[in-house]
């Protein structure tokens, strides 16, 4: 069952032929779970623009599969998308990486009015590829329309309930995200409603010490101060303390 991944990453794209026959003469188990684990991270949570291949970052967690439940993988990967939302917005970008399923999730459930419709009814006649830029005009129209009529009444400021932070305390966390050396900052201070809170005027964010964000997407670049991992797993002592903050009423 193991040995019969190696047909199925060829057909994802993830190894080339070279490296298929390699894992085949000295595949151990440990190689093909590595393997496998590539595969999960490199098309879910960590996915970049080149289609076929995997960041180097993600080798490093799968080098060591006895401590995959030690890392947070949700804050890893809001780091990480955070990130590509940073490259994104250069002049020279031409798409957005990262987990994307993570960000439509957030936008069906925060904006329902963006949430797709069901595709329209088969139609003789027409060909398939003028159907498809047909139906991308409309739908291009229709989302732009959508976004402008926005109103707050039209957003679903509490979708996971009022109190979500009492089941995810993490939720609360407040500083640093790290993923190797990704580093992004988190305020639950700027989405207070999402909790269940009125929104006050937030304090500012935390500022990086180098900043370098050209048009080219090569040279962007953000450097924070050091990041203990201890800040993270010192839950109490960094988190929003919502006692300061009044409730809707």
């Amino acid at each position: 069952e193991i040995a019969s991944l190696s047909r199925w990453y060829r057909g994802f794209g993830l190894l080339g032929l070279g490296a298929l026959t390699h894992l085949q003469q000295s595949g151990p188990p440990s190689r093909e779970a590595q393997c496998y684990l590539l595969l999960l991270l490199g098309s879910t949570l960590f996915v970049d623009k080149s289609k076929e291949r995997v960041s180097a970052i993600v080798n490093l967690f799968v080098k060591r599969p006895d401590m995959l439940g030690e890392y947070a993988w949700g804050a890893g990967t809001l780091a990480y998308l955070y990130r590509q939302f940073g490259i994104a917005s250069r002049a020279e970008a031409k798409g957005v990486s990262g987990c994307l399923t993570l960000l439509q999730c957030w936008i069906y459930d925060h904006f329902p009015t963006l949430r797709p419709s069901r595709l329209e009814p088969r139609r003789s006649g027409i060909s398939p590829q003028s159907k498809k830029k047909k139906r991308d005009a409309q739908m291009l129209a229709y989302y732009r329309q959508a976004i402008d009529s926005l109103t707050p009444q039209s957003v679903c400021w509490t979708p996971y309930g009022q109190s979500p932070h009492l089941t995810v305390r993490r939720t609360l966390y407040q500083g640093l995200l790290r993923f190797a050396e990704i580093v992004k900052p988190y305020f639950p201070t700027r989405c207070l409603r999402q909790l269940g809170y009125v929104q006050s005027v937030p304090y500012p964010p935390e500022r990086p010490l180098v900043v370098r964000r050209p048009a080219s997407t090569l040279g962007y670049s953000l450097s924070y101060q050091s990041v203990y991992d201890s800040w993270w797993n010192n839950l109490g002592a960094h988190s929003v303390h919502l006692d300061l903050y009044s409730t809707p009423i």
